[in-house]
């Protein structure tokens, strides 16, 4: 199957936008696609951030977005956003594919480790902690909590 692994640009932008409403909705989150458009555009173009697909035969089947910032803790820490894999596509390498992407890419922005927030059910998130341990993840047993802000 070959597949490689893009950076998103001008061109692969509807393909990325596409796959990322497509996770938003299948995992229940309620923001808008022209939200996840916009948001998508401004990573794109922040350095701060890296955004890539997985094409296979040229079509867009998964998809990551990575955004870095400083901590006293960690220096300068990359944070796994998004990781999307189309259904019939799954367990076919893709993911790690684009996590060992995501990793290198950090690496060259200079942090000192890369984190990813793996949703609390219970099921799915024992396979996931499973999964990212098979790729070098420790999990922390630390909760993330959310303020929303009003514009």
């Amino acid at each position: 199957m070959p597949t490689d692994i893009c950076p998103v640009t001008r061109d692969l932008r509807d393909a990325a936008v596409g796959l990322l409403v497509r996770f938003f909705q299948e995992e229940g989150f309620t923001t808008a696609p022209a939200r996840v458009a916009e948001n998508l555009d401004r990573m794109v173009s922040d350095s701060s951030c890296w955004c890539a697909l997985a094409l296979v035969d040229g079509e867009a089947r998964a998809a990551i977005t990575v955004s870095t910032a400083l901590y006293i803790e960690w220096g300068r820490l990359g944070e796994i956003g998004d990781l999307y894999v189309v259904p019939e596509y799954r367990r076919r390498g893709l993911a790690q594919r684009l996590i060992v992407g995501a990793m290198d890419w950090c690496r060259v922005q200079g942090c000192s480790a890369v984190s990813v927030t793996i949703a609390p059910t219970d099921e799915r998130r024992d396979r996931l902690g499973r999964f990212y341990k098979r790729l070098g993840f420790a999990l922390t047993g630390r909760t993330s909590a959310v303020a929303m802000l009003e514009p």
